[in-house]
């Protein structure tokens, strides 16, 4: 597709061509209607001084009067002057543009004359040329003002988008913040409102679950103890395992908050990303590292632990194993041999309390959105795919990777 620079810039470009050349014709066709006419008074103009000579002269032709019986005399021209009338014609006499012009003198004789019109003609020749310039000219000079008003309408526009693009990657604090009274300016003013609308209301939701989870800790703690000394038999260990889940569901909550109101900060240092992603691995009985190379990434150690600790879970929870982590030049790969991600879950699986589908697990659950923030406080990512083979693929992008 076109750019709009390049569409506006046609567009001018053609427009000015089209009322250059429609100048042009005009001013082409009453400049060769003067000339020609022009040219057909001097013809007559000679003829009629010719006739006044003749009977001066006869039996000769008075100049410039053609000889009598002249062969070049068209044969229209000497039949309209036979009837009696003064008489013009447009022709070519031996490759020159001229005129013919007659009429009848005394005692019946028919008098001609012939005048040349190849200067009307060069002149017609030479504006018809200044007239294709003067279109070429406008057609350029048009597609330069569209170039020039794209490119400004353009920039506004790309502003806009890379604003909007900015709020869609999370960035709620960027604006456009636009000037002007045009179409443009209200489009991004609002732009503008809506980026405004849509951080508050995150915020606000961020606010909500955050005082949600806190409040949530007290009974919590309480129910916690309580369950503790219930007896060890089936009801009391199903107790104290919806208490302990939901106590972590809690715990995802607030960590999710901080992580989104951007309070969160990382302790950077140098980390042997091989050691830290075996050792996670030997936590789950299906996972195991291969094919691993020695890579240092400048990285908050807790954090990525988690962002690991979280991926593989997630693997354990809703693949199958075998699951396989591989350390890379820069990234950390971790794929299991379950089913893979659906087509909605590729786009939403990071999101908070993403559904589970029926083929990887049912349930909601924050993990990887707990890991794919972590992910960004570290300043690298999570990327999810599926495997050519079969199963779910999950990279994660380190930053500043000592090679």
């Amino acid at each position: 597709m076109r750019s709009l620079r390049v569409r506006m810039a046609l567009a001018f470009a053609l427009v000015a061509a089209l009322v250059a050349a429609l100048v042009g014709v005009l001013v082409y066709q009453l400049s060769a209607t003067d000339g020609l006419n022009r040219a057909r008074g001097k013809a007559v103009a000679n003829v009629r001084e010719a006739a006044r000579l003749y009977p001066l002269t006869k039996p000769n032709m008075p100049y410039p009067a053609l000889p009598a019986g002249d062969r070049s005399v068209p044969a229209p021209l000497r039949a309209a002057v036979a009837s009696g009338h003064v008489a013009t014609f447009r022709g070519r006499w031996h490759g020159t543009p001229v005129v013919w012009a007659g009429r009848p003198a005394a005692e019946g004789t028919p008098i001609f004359v012939r005048t040349s019109f190849l200067a009307e003609q060069r002149s017609l020749s030479d504006l018809r040329t200044k007239l294709i310039v003067a279109a070429i000219a406008a057609a350029l000079a048009g597609a330069v003002a569209g170039i020039l008003l794209a490119t400004s309408l353009s920039l506004r526009l790309r502003r806009a988008a890379a604003a909007a693009e900015r709020v869609a990657a999370g960035d709620l604090d960027a604006r456009i913040g636009a000037r002007g009274g045009d179409e443009v300016a209200a489009l991004s003013e609002a732009v503008d409102r809506m980026a405004e609308t849509l951080q508050q209301r995150i915020e606000g939701e961020v606010r909500f679950v955050a005082d949600v989870a806190h409040d949530l800790r007290t009974p919590l703690t309480g129910l916690t103890t309580a369950a503790s000394l219930l007896d060890d038999d089936q009801v009391g260990q199903a107790i104290r395992e919806r208490v302990a889940h939901l106590s972590a569901l809690v715990e995802d909550l607030l960590e999710i908050a901080r992580l989104e109101n951007g309070s969160a900060t990382p302790d950077l240092r140098w980390v042997d990303v091989e050691a830290l992603a075996a050792a996670v691995a030997r936590r789950h009985e299906g996972a195991r590292v291969v094919g691993g190379e020695p890579c240092r990434a400048l990285v908050d150690p807790r954090r990525l632990e988690r962002v690991l600790e979280n991926v593989i879970a997630n693997a354990e929870r809703h693949g199958r194993p075998p699951i396989v982590v591989e350390v890379g030049d820069g990234t950390v790969r971790v794929s299991d041999s379950g089913t893979g991600f659906s087509q909605e879950m590729l786009v939403r699986a990071t999101e908070r309390f993403a559904t589970g589908e029926p083929a990887r697990g049912e349930g909601i659950g924050p993990g990887l959105a707990i890991a794919a923030a972590q992910a960004r406080v570290l300043g690298g990512g999570l990327a999810l795919a599926n495997r050519p083979d079969g199963g779910a693929l999950v990279t994660i992008e380190l930053p500043q990777v000592l090679r």
